[in-house]
């Protein structure tokens, strides 16, 4: 099957899914997160690594929901350099390098001329660990998930 196809699939499931009454919903929302949803986000967690794995662990959270729900990242802010958990999240998954930032000369300089400034990459090499971790134990969580479903749904 291809990603596009599973993908289709998926949110195909996950629109049935919201389909169904709400106290069904509700059941397999309890039974979802403790068994499916926080045994993956503990593997993401535990994936992170570098200077910034306990920061990037802490946003790793789950979300109620029937179908498993995992949230890595937010806005808020959270290292001393202002990034949020949202930016280390990128620069985690997908690696960081030089980058050339222009910037306006103070208003007292006449003129629209810019510096460049160069900025140093906290992530040089990237080290994914959301995408690899959750690819890893796709077996796992959709069988757990698939059992859960047949068993709410069928009682």
């Amino acid at each position: 099957m291809a990603l596009g196809e599973f993908e289709a699939a998926c949110k195909d499931a996950a629109r049935d899914l919201r389909r169904l009454p709400a106290d069904l919903r509700r059941t397999l929302a309890q039974r979802v997160r403790p068994v499916v949803a926080d045994p993956l986000a503990g593997d993401i967690r535990s994936a992170f690594r570098g200077p910034y794995a306990t920061a990037l662990a802490a946003q790793t959270k789950t979300r109620v929901s029937g179908d498993p729900k995992i949230v890595v990242g937010g806005a808020r802010k959270v290292v001393s350099g202002g990034a949020s958990a949202r930016d280390l999240v990128f620069g985690d998954q997908f690696g960081g390098g030089r980058k050339v930032a222009e910037v306006p000369r103070r208003t007292k300089h006449k003129g629209t001329v810019h510096y460049r400034r160069r900025t140093t990459a906290q992530f040089r090499t990237a080290r994914p660990a959301v995408f690899p971790t959750i690819a890893r134990t796709m077996d796992r969580t959709l069988e757990r998930f698939a059992t859960i479903v047949e068993e709410v749904l069928g009682g």
